[in-house]
């Protein structure tokens, strides 16, 4: 039998002919302003009447109680309803489509705290299929914050420090490091504890260290598979191993390379994976910084099909990348430069083969300053980082984030596409007041992620993530 404490606190509704019960603290998690919040106990007998939509107050309630929306994704009709009960700027957010997302219309969204001593140095956040889970690894902990940002739950894993971690889901991430073997596999699963027990390895080398990650679990959620990069403990072999994550198993390994003398460039291992779901090819990129500069290898590979070499590979040398990402939407490879951090698009479509004689590379910055740079051999793109999501590409300068979109131009020669610059935080769409001031700090970016309508980011030395909202507008919060 209920306690008299816990009957006092339970809320019953009738909801279009339909009866529910709830605690007044799962309804006050819809924010102060929704007249949900401000419902009495009441009992089955007098219930608070609500001429409602019962199947979608449903889905509003369970999103109340666990911070996701399990089944069906949300919907716009979803999204209507949660309006209506006037729920909290973040709830509403959380709950817009993926489509709600619009780079020039980003604002902080939400400072989230994070425990210990150590500042978080990588981000991830689930996929956009399913309400996105947001992720942060500080130190050896990984920490899940749910769709709403509302709960968290946390996971010491083996490792001293992350380096890698990527979201399968809101329930799962994986975490790797570059000196410490195996990848890790953090999951959260509801009310239960958090947990890291599993771990996945190279199958040739078990004490193998973890350079990247990448999943289709975005693209395939009914075949996921997991890529990670690995280097002996030797530093003298890598390659990258693609696993199943629905049977945790090893089904391919690509890309094997050996180091024979001191002969590294030779085989320079991949530090940067990401998979293009709609060409069906794996991205590895990695670089070394040898005497005579950097050098670094891009391959392109076709994880399908049973050949061993790569579809595209190029040697950079000329300006080599500091960071180079794939766009599906784009059909495109971006880099930033090394020596210039200026910006370069290579066409997917104009690429084959070994890319000898061909230069894929085509500057979209400013040409000019990316010569010289090369030059003089100056390192301006140093810590630089470029990163795609849907048809925009994002860039780090330190502190600053750029965001490139195509645009099309008309002339009389006819329409043609071009990309344009823009600058997040230089406009009438950036927040600038109250407590949201504090997340503009000008420290220099360690890590982000995107997702849903949101980017994440974490800064050298602060110990919190910043969440930025593109839907925000949408609900017009005032934070």
């Amino acid at each position: 039998m209920a306690s008299t404490s816990t009957s006092s606190s339970v809320v019953t509704l009738n909801v279009g002919g339909e009866l529910f019960q709830t605690t007044a603290a799962t309804l006050s998690r819809a924010g102060a302003s929704s007249p949900l919040a401000s419902l009495a106990p009441s009992s089955p007998n007098a219930p608070h009447f609500l001429d409602r939509d019962p199947r979608l107050f449903a889905l509003i309630l369970s999103f109340l109680r666990c911070g996701r929306v399990a089944s069906p994704p949300p919907s716009s009709a979803l999204l209507a309803e949660a309006r209506h009960f006037a729920l909290d700027g973040a709830l509403l957010a959380s709950l817009s489509p993926p489509s709600a997302f619009s780079p020039l219309s980003l604002r902080p969204a939400a400072l989230l705290p994070l425990t210990g001593r150590v500042a978080p140095s990588v981000v991830a956040i689930s996929p956009s299929s399913c309400t996105a889970s947001l992720f942060a690894a500080h130190g050896g902990a990984v920490t899940s914050f749910d769709a709403a940002l509302a709960s968290r739950a946390s996971v010491l894993t083996p490792l001293p420090t992350v380096d890698s971690l990527v979201a399968v889901s809101p329930a799962l991430a994986l975490a790797g490091a570059r000196d410490f073997p195996g990848v890790h596999l953090c999951r959260f699963l509801g009310g239960a504890p958090a947990t890291a027990s599993e771990a996945l390895s190279w199958p040739d080398s078990p004490s193998a260290s973890v350079l990247s990650l990448a999943t289709t679990a975005a693209s395939e959620p009914a075949s996921q598979w997991l890529f990670a990069s690995f280097e002996s403990a030797r530093r003298n072999s890598s390659a990258v191993v693609a696993f199943d994550l629905n049977s945790l198993s090893p089904v391919v390994e690509i890309g094997r390379k050996e180091v024979f003398g001191a002969d590294v460039e030779a085989a320079i291992p991949p530090t940067k994976l990401g998979w293009l779901a709609g060409h069906s090819l794996l991205l590895a990129a990695g670089s070394h910084s040898g005497p005579a500069g950097m050098v670094g290898d891009i391959r392109l590979w076709d994880v399908r099909a049973s050949s061993t070499v790569p579809v595209w590979e190029v040697r950079e040398k000329e300006d080599c990348f500091a960071d180079v990402a794939a766009s599906d939407s784009l059909s495109a490879l971006f880099k930033v430069g090394a020596a210039s951090g200026e910006v370069f698009m290579a066409d997917l479509r104009r690429l084959s083969g070994d890319g000898s004689g061909i230069e894929p590379w085509v500057c979209i910055g400013d040409e000019q300053r990316a010569g010289a740079a090369t030059a003089s051999r100056r390192k301006d793109g140093n810590n630089c980082r470029v990163e795609c999501y849907r048809s925009w590409v994002f860039v780090t300068h330190g502190a600053d984030v750029e965001v490139w979109s195509q645009v099309e131009l008309t002339s009389e020669a006819g329409k043609k596409k071009a990309m344009r610059r823009n600058w997040l935080g230089n406009g009438p769409s950036m927040i600038t007041e109250g407590s949201v001031e504090g997340m503009m700090e000008k420290a220099k970016i360690v890590s982000w992620a995107f997702g849903g309508s949101r980017m994440a980011l974490a800064r050298v030395d602060q110990r919190s993530i910043e969440v930025w909202d593109s839907a925000l507008g949408a609900v017009s919060v005032k934070l």
